[in-house]
């Protein structure tokens, strides 16, 4: 693959940053030479009382990382086994004095050894204190995307709930859901004076060692709040990145007193991956859930075409900036839910911000606000390698325990890279209740060459980590039954000299030749 053909940014950066106590580390990575691969990893500790005396650098394939420099006293191992990711690069320290003390920053740098767009990493670092304590974390580094690859969602939201009339004792509980692959959750709930009372992040790596691709799920916190009053207006910020789209909300929100509740409405949200139709325009399906057992009524505002990521107290005040593109009155059931479908014109730029506000009417008013990004990249991406460019090539995407199956005919690029998207007709695995996890196998078959079949393939994307699914082509198969043999043989010798698209130009140089007759002959037998 030729990275220069279509990778011309140099020095693109991304930096990202931890924002609690032990975890203070920030991160900067940045593509130094893409001609070679090669990134250069700086290291900064924020930390107080904790020094950093181990740093990871995570990829889900075997043998692509290599170090390219070491910053003096520190040591690499490559390959070094890591729980749920076998692949990495381990830096670490020759002796604590070589450790990365609060205040202090290292440099180092790494390269693929096989070429790869993709520009995702994990990376996972562990701080140390005098008393031999340790900590460690993990969290995700991109490089700006230069391919559109699949990638994480912001999501942010934040809800207003007033008080409770009570003597006092109260306490605050929510049930926070998580309904498509997270990454990343920062949750914080603050008081009338806004003051934060109550706060959780998500993934702290625990002990022993772990990482969570991703997870779903629920968050329930239950919070002391003997001082709230009727009157008072609590605050619930929450923040974090999902896979490809964003589904999140409350299962429930109430104040408590004794056997008393006091339920406040609650819902939920989710957006799908976008739909490209066949006029440009891009389709996404909004739902919207009652997660009472009581009806719910009031208004429901968005805009879809927002340019920026908002979170806290700015995504509250998001009316304030833009016009609001959407207006609905939501009137839903017990438990009930209802179905937005949007469209994005042809000329909207990819990866908008979509904020939203409900305005719940119950036993008091509850406003809720929200900002997802717009998740439009590819269903899947592959990478055929060498004798990939242009190659056309059949993708069959199917659930075995649902039978939910589609198949799409496409055509690798220049770069050898091929990119399935979600299109009009393929609601079916929208619908799908297994689509966001990894049950999908994959069927890759390039014309004239064997195919390949990819187990337990998450959608959308393929991996969290590593979204390509790439294959090293076998050529021969002009007949297209999986088997090199006497068949294919004959196919190129009775077409042989002939132009254009013909199925023996296994090469697809533009003529059947001796080039593919050898093609046939070194793999035959491959396949039967």
């Amino acid at each position: 693959m030729g990275w220069k053909g279509y990778l011309w940014i140099c020095a693109t950066l991304l930096s990202a940053s931890l924002s609690w106590s032990q975890g203070n580390v920030q991160i900067n990575l940045s593509y130094i030479n893409p001609a070679n691969t090669e990134y250069q990893m700086t290291v900064q500790n924020n930390n107080t009382g904790w020094s950093v005396d181990q740093v990871h650098v995570l990829y889900t394939t075997a043998g692509v990382l290599q170090a390219t420099s070491t910053p003096p006293g520190w040591a690499n191992s490559p390959d070094v086994p890591w729980d749920a990711i076998p692949h990495n690069l381990r830096f670490e320290p020759s002796s604590p004095a070589n450790r990365i003390a609060p205040g202090q920053s290292r440099t180092f740098g790494f390269k693929m050894t096989t070429p790869t767009p993709m520009e995702d990493f994990y990376v996972q670092f562990r701080v140390v204190n005098n008393s031999n304590q340790t900590k460690q974390y993990a969290y995700r580094v991109k490089i700006v995307q230069t391919l559109d690859v699949p990638k994480d969602s912001p999501a942010a939201t934040s809800c207003r709930t007033a008080g409770a009339n009570s003597g006092g004792g109260l306490v605050l509980y929510q049930d926070f859901a998580l309904l498509i692959p997270t990454t990343q959750l920062l949750l914080q709930t603050y008081d009338t004076r806004d003051a934060e009372r109550d706060r959780v992040f998500y993934p702290e790596i625990p002990d022993p060692e772990h990482l969570e691709h991703f997870f779903v799920g629920n968050i329930t916190r239950t919070i002391s709040a003997p001082d709230a009053r009727e009157n008072d207006t609590w605050t619930i910020d929450a923040e974090g990145v999902q896979w490809c789209g964003g589904s999140m909300g409350w299962n429930a929100l109430y104040w408590q007193e004794g056997a008393a509740a006091y339920r406040r409405a609650s819902v939920q949200w989710g957006f799908s991956p976008s739909v490209r139709l066949d006029d440009g325009s891009r389709r996404v399906s909004l739902i919207i859930r009652n997660t009472t057992d009581t009806p719910i009524t009031g208004q429901f505002y968005m805009y879809t075409l927002g340019d920026v990521y908002l979170k806290g107290a700015a995504l509250r005040r998001w009316r304030d900036r833009y016009q609001p593109n959407v207006s609905s009155a939501i009137n839903l059931p017990a438990n009930g839910q209802t179905t937005l479908r949007l469209i994005l014109p042809a000329a909207t730029p990819a990866g908008r911000f979509f904020y939203g506000e409900f305005e719940l009417n119950g036993s008091a008013t509850t406003r809720v606000y929200f900002a997802h990004r717009e998740a439009d990249a590819p269903l899947l991406i592959g990478y055929f390698g060498a004798a990939g460019a242009n190659r056309p090539t059949k993708v069959s995407i199917t659930n075995p325990s649902t039978s939910v199956s589609i198949t799409k005919t496409l055509t690798a690029d220049a770069n050898a890279v091929w990119r399935a998207y979600l299109q009009s007709g393929d609601d079916a695995l929208l619908n799908d209740s297994g689509f966001y996890s990894p049950v999908w196998r994959v069927r890759v078959k390039p014309r004239g060459a064997l195919s390949q079949t990819y187990q337990e393939v998450l959608l959308p994307g393929g991996d969290t980590l590593d979204a390509y699914l790439r294959m090293h082509l076998i050529l021969g198969d002009v007949d297209e039954n999986d088997c090199i043999d006497d068949a294919d043989l004959l196919a190129v010798l009775f077409s042989f000299g002939a132009t254009g698209d013909a199925p023996a130009d296994l090469n697809l140089d533009g003529v059947v030749d001796d080039a593919d007759l050898l093609l046939v002959l070194f793999n035959f037998g491959a396949g039967c």
